[in-house]
């Protein structure tokens, strides 16, 4: 949850956004670990979504005279879109729109995202992808850089968000919850899918600053790498087993 600092940084990012698209602004949205429990002060992102009636140049060179100033604040680079741009980019964004319906708060206007309809097709193709590609990139960059310890380190600990994000959406599928929080979200996949991910595990532990690094990087890595090309073969023969309501349709 957000600290005073953070809530009074984002009071004046809410006037601010207001005062500058006026009447075009449709609606102002803050996601992600601002809206939950794993915001740190001082590190974590205040992210915002900016929905425009219609986007135009003159909105984004109006955003780039204040982006400077925002990020002192410490927010992200906002997303800037449209009404026509969220209706039609359901199929091709599926994961991001839904991390955002399940975990967001309107700042002001219109609750555009709780009511988005999302396809759990796209979704599982969206994470097939996303966790497909991720695998193609680990394979590379260990060999360009898993002799130096220090750049090994980092590349384990920066993929391993990308999929715990898969599965926190491969249990919205399931019609589980997929809850935010990294571990959280690493449990209910794991009692879904009635398998382990103990190296995946140690590596959000480790993100999370929960315990050390074990000795034995390579030893990591090739466990890390057999969890996940498991979790790619379990994303390409999943099937949605429910629907996926809108937010705002749930009791």
């Amino acid at each position: 949850m957000l600290d005073t600092k953070s809530e009074r940084a984002v009071a004046r990012l809410t006037d601010e956004v207001r005062r500058l698209f006026g009447t075009d602004l449709v609606s102002l949205v803050l996601y992600g670990s601002a809206v939950g429990e794993d915001f740190t002060p001082g590190q974590s992102d205040i992210n915002l979504a900016i929905v425009l009636d219609r986007l135009r140049f003159a909105h984004l060179q109006a955003l780039q005279r204040h982006l400077a100033a925002w990020h002192r604040l410490g927010a992200s680079t906002p997303l800037l879109m449209d009404r026509q741009f969220l209706a039609r980019a359901r199929d091709v964004f599926p994961m991001e729109l839904r991390d955002i319906q399940v975990q967001h708060r309107v700042l002001f206007g219109e609750e555009v995202f709780a009511t988005l309809r999302i396809d759990g097709r796209h979704l599982r193709y969206q994470a097939e992808h996303e966790a497909r590609s991720k695998l193609l990139r680990l394979r590379v960059l260990f060999a360009e850089v898993g002799a130096d310890r220090r750049r090994l380190r980092a590349l384990m600990r920066d993929s391993v968000k990308t999929f715990v994000i898969v599965m926190r959406n491969l249990c919205r599928l399931r019609g589980g919850e997929g809850p935010p929080r990294y571990l959280a979200a690493l449990d209910e996949f794991e009692r879904l899918a009635a398998l382990s991910f103990p190296a995946i595990r140690r590596l959000v532990r480790i993100k999370l600053g929960l315990e050390p690094w074990p000795d034995g990087l390579d030893e990591t890595f090739a466990s890390y790498l057999d969890e996940v090309e498991r979790l790619v073969d379990l994303t390409d023969r999943m099937v949605p087993e429910v629907p996926m309501p809108p937010v705002a349709d749930r009791g």
